[in-house]
């Protein structure tokens, strides 16, 4: 049994962004006059920025920086946004993060939850541990359809609690904005988010 554990100050309605990850149809990036949603939707704000919102704030918590008081979703191609645009491209990883929601999401329903409590959790504990925000994937599809990656999710875990069979995570989800209270489950019984969405895996980025 592993203590509770805690990144010293951080809380999501203090240093988390205060809109949530709702963002109008609209390209993230252009490639000169092509807008890349012409390619399969590739590119669109409407799918979110969960990614780079999470890096964001990683960033400038562990800055000591201020987060920005916006509290509607910055505009499109507004500095705020393009900051957001760009960690979200960082958070991609040079696609090993689509990748590994790809490989979660292929392992079925009993693999992704095996590996969420015997490799990932401890993963993300030792983040938190060293004193660092976590970056975690929440994996929200099951099968092969690489079409099904824009429904899973990126959060920042800050506090980690492992007891003889289970596994509490609290999360700052750009979902639920101003949230101190959201936590993810991994127990005998499955994975679970406080929120009640969708959930059968997560995995330390």
């Amino acid at each position: 049994m592993a203590p509770m554990s805690a990144v010293p100050g951080f809380l999501p309605s203090t240093h988390g962004l205060h809109f949530a990850n709702r963002f109008p149809p609209g390209p993230t990036v252009r490639l000169g006059p092509l807008d890349t949603r012409w390619l399969g939707g590739l590119g669109d704000a409407a799918n979110g920025l969960c990614g780079g919102m999470a890096w964001y704030v990683r960033e400038r918590f562990e800055a000591g920086l201020p987060i920005p008081p916006d509290r509607e979703p910055p505009a499109n191609g507004s500095p705020l946004f393009q900051a957001l645009v760009r960690r979200q491209v960082q958070s991609l990883e040079w696609m090993r993060t689509p990748l590994g929601f790809w490989l979660m999401g292929a392992q079925g329903l009993g693999g992704a939850a095996h590996r969420t409590r015997v490799t990932e959790c401890p993963k993300i504990a030792a983040t938190i541990e060293s004193g660092h925000l976590a970056m975690v994937g929440l994996v929200r599809h099951q099968g092969l359809n690489p079409f099904r990656l824009t429904e899973s999710h990126q959060v920042l875990a800050y506090a980690s609690d492992t007891q003889t069979d289970a596994t509490t995570l609290r999360i700052y989800d750009p979902n639920h904005p101003d949230s101190d209270d959201i936590t993810i489950v991994a127990d005998a019984t499955g994975i679970h988010q406080s929120t009640q969405e969708t959930l059968y895996g997560f995995f330390r980025l």
